[in-house]
């Protein structure tokens, strides 16, 4: 059975001209001073792992903190030779209604297979180095 090795957020992700997964800007915080806010410009970067020629369908939920699916997307990918196939999906305008946790839940199937967290908080208060 295919499963979702690691999933990560960025800021954008790509695949360069030897295949490599490039991530750019990756968080697990966003700072916002109000709410409800956007994510401008996100990637979601994942590795699957299976038989090769396997092809894996999966499914992308993102659950805001209160419990209510934000977000979700579905596709497949086809597993190479090294029993592995990278995954990228660039988000725009993503929209932020609440501060706290929002999970990024894989399925692969209908098994939840990975699980990645973000937090949305008030940017931390500044300090004055001069005192």
């Amino acid at each position: 059975m295919a499963e979702c090795d690691w999933a990560i957020l960025s800021d954008y992700a790509f695949l360069d001209v030897s295949r490599k997964m490039c991530l750019i800007g990756v968080f697990d915080r966003i700072y916002a001073t109000a709410v409800p806010t956007a994510l401008h410009q996100s990637s979601i970067a994942m590795k699957m792992l299976g038989n090769p020629g396997e092809n894996v369908s999966f499914r992308i939920e993102i659950i805001r903190p209160t419990g209510g699916q934000l977000a979700s997307v579905q596709g497949s990918v086809l597993v190479l030779d090294s029993s592995s196939a990278d995954v990228q999906l660039n988000i725009a305008g993503l929209a932020l209604p609440d501060y706290g946790a929002y999970s990024v839940n894989v399925y692969v199937g209908n098994e939840l297979s990975r699980v990645t967290t973000f937090v949305v908080s008030q940017p931390p208060p500044q300090t004055n180095p001069q005192g």
